[in-house]
């Protein structure tokens, strides 16, 4: 099929997939918007960072909320009318946030936000997979690859807005050393999340035309129906689903945990560095978790998979060893590590999912158990670090490795669980739309 014959054959589905990209992008931004502006909201607030750094679990508390949720929104309206409503509010909350001089009033946009992100990530998921069924494996490739884009440009644009470091003495806490003599007023990180904002607005936009134009392709798109699944005992399940919910957990934690309070912790740790350095590294994080992706996929096509996932642990454990050492007071070996970090962590979750769904139809209760444990670690792990770290920064850096390694064990050790308790030959078909399904689907 040439291309213009594709695009107008699928001219509707790609302009629902684009949407689908663009909230995506919206929701990679919304997860690293609070790292990079933390500082600057110690000043908007007239609070300490110590304080304010309880912001941080906020948005993952809603998206496990939202999470929850987005198993019941279904029975209420349509796919299309959840993205609308839950892109539209999102936007909404995360660009009133930062314009509260009160931290309640903060935390509850945050929270709004973030249940509505937790409900329109799985939505997005599922409507993606549902829109191209057995071809949708690329596309949603490149959905999750526009999150890590939107995380990577987020502290990119941010950097103008950020206040330029004062070092004070005589202060009591290492972070607010480095607040000054600002005032709220001279505060302008609120501009970021007006842009995030608008943009996932945007994307609602989108899908409220969609709901509102009856198309064939949509009728199609409800009609598919749920394959039967292979009838294995309810403890295979179980233990294959906690392997990869735990993995998810990780996984998802320590993406969180790098791009909220990275940008932090290099500042007021024993690194010294500025905040546009904060923003850099988590930039340079997301940039290559984002295109080291496509250099995995291709590589497969000539490279067996499992050999490429060997690659990336040993990546990751020198990541882990580095860190362990001095990634804590040296700069050259902090950047490294996150730099490996972030391609270590690019494929592995996805392959993970990937080679689970040869096993077994992934359901979409199955998704939601996923993802909910997935939320957990997004709240959890920043929130431990964030109590710690004014005091003791150096305990961001540890426990990101301790919590990287035990990612790195969860993926190793998944598909020698999968070949010791499924019998040898049962592998499904890799067909999503038949294994996700959400609303009139």
């Amino acid at each position: 099929m040439n291309p213009s014959e594709y695009l107008k054959k699928n001219r509707a589905k790609l302009i629902k997939t684009f949407f689908c990209y663009v909230s995506f992008f919206g929701l990679g931004g919304c997860c690293n918007l609070l790292g990079s502006s933390l500082l600057d909201l110690s000043i908007s607030l007239n609070a300490e960072f110590k304080e304010v750094s309880g912001l941080v679990p906020s948005r993952s508390i809603g998206y496990l909320i939202g999470a929850v949720f987005s198993g019941f929104a279904d029975k209420f309206v349509g796919p299309d009318m959840v993205l609308f409503l839950t892109n539209f509010t999102a936007g909404i909350f995360i660009a009133l946030a930062p314009w509260f001089k009160q931290f309640e009033g903060v935390y509850a946009c945050l929270l709004l936000s973030g249940i509505s992100q937790g409900i329109f990530d799985i939505y997005t998921n599922t409507y993606t997979l549902a829109i191209w069924g057995d071809k949708a494996t690329n596309y949603v490739q490149i959905l999750h690859g526009s999150f890590g884009l939107g995380a990577l440009i987020t502290p990119l644009v941010i950097k103008p807005f950020l206040l330029p470091l004062v070092q004070n003495e005589g202060n009591e806490t290492q972070s607010d050393a480095f607040l000054g003599d600002y005032t709220p007023d001279d505060v302008m990180v609120q501009y970021p999340f007006i842009i995030i904002g608008v943009l996932l607005i945007f994307a609602s936009i989108g899908f409220l035309v969609f709901y509102f134009k009856e198309r064939s392709s949509e009728k199609d798109i409800q009609s598919i129906d749920v394959k039967s699944d292979v009838n294995h005992p309810t403890w295979k399940i179980v233990v294959c689903l906690t392997t990869l919910a735990l993995t998810a957990n990780v996984t998802f934690g320590v993406e969180v945990l790098i791009g909220s309070l990275a940008p932090s912790f290099v500042v007021i740790s024993d690194l010294k560095m500025s905040k546009q350095d904060g923003a850099n590294m988590v930039a340079m994080f997301w940039s290559l978790f984002t295109f080291y992706r496509l250099f995995f996929i291709a590589a497969t096509n000539c490279i067996k998979e499992r050999y490429m996932m060997y690659f990336n642990y040993c990546i990751m454990m020198t990541a882990v060893v580095l860190m362990c050492i001095s990634g804590a007071y040296n700069q050259t070996i902090a950047w490294i590590s996150i730099a490996l970090l972030g391609i270590g962590f690019s494929p592995t979750f996805s392959a993970s999912l990937g080679l689970l769904q040869r096993y077994i139809n992934i359901t979409n209760k199955y998704a939601s158990v996923i993802f909910i444990t997935a939320a957990v670690g997004e709240s959890i792990h920043p929130w431990i670090v964030s109590r710690f770290m004014d005091s003791m920064p150096a305990i961001f850096i540890y426990y990101t490795a301790a919590v990287s390694f035990g990612q790195l064990a969860l993926c190793f050790i998944l598909p020698f669980i999968l070949k010791s308790i499924f019998r040898k030959g049962i592998k499904l078909p890799l067909d999503r739309s038949a294994s996700i399904r959400s609303s009139q689907r």
